[in-house]
């Protein structure tokens, strides 16, 4: 009876790390970069800064003349004051090859909060267009992806006198 249960216990312990196997290595840079876009939203989401940093790619550039640190600092600026955020996706568009992929997506904004977020997510919701993400995986691990890029063509940042 015991040696079932071992035998049993190994197999599925077997099947449990094929799968985790696959999931590690054999899914396809589509569903690499779907996952990590995934991550993206959900640290905006919960403000997480430390991993967003980590998604952002240490050349991060953008048309506004952020690099990974000013983009998480304006980050931390204007959405510290949203008590609850919720990013919603459309229309999402995919395309991936090794190592480089491109996300376009609608974005809606939910959330409350005081300061600028009100004015944010009238703002953001206004758009017609879809965002852009660049990505790229500079390494062999499947989880190494990082936005290169977070491009919109109706943003514009009005410079703030502080």
């Amino acid at each position: 009876m015991k040696k079932i249960i071992l035998r049993g216990l190994l197999v599925l312990f077997l099947i449990e790390g094929l799968w985790l196997g696959w999931w590690v290595f054999g899914r396809s840079p589509e569903e690499q970069v779907r996952a990590a876009q995934a991550n993206l939203i959900e640290a905006v989401e919960n403000r997480d800064w430390k991993k967003l940093e980590k998604l952002m790619a240490p050349n991060y550039t953008d048309a506004f003349g952020h690099n990974r640190d000013t983009a998480i600092l304006d980050g931390r600026k204007y959405l510290s004051g949203f008590f609850m955020l919720i990013l919603k996706t459309d229309q999402t568009t995919l395309k991936a090859t090794k190592g480089q992929g491109m996300v376009t997506s609608m974005i809606r904004l939910e959330g409350n909060g005081v300061g600028y977020s009100h004015m944010i997510v009238g703002y953001v919701n206004q758009f017609t267009e879809p965002w852009a993400f660049h990505w790229s995986n500079p390494g062999r691990w499947p989880w190494n992806w990082q936005v290169n890029l977070i491009h919109h063509n109706q943003l514009v940042i009005p410079q703030v006198q502080e």
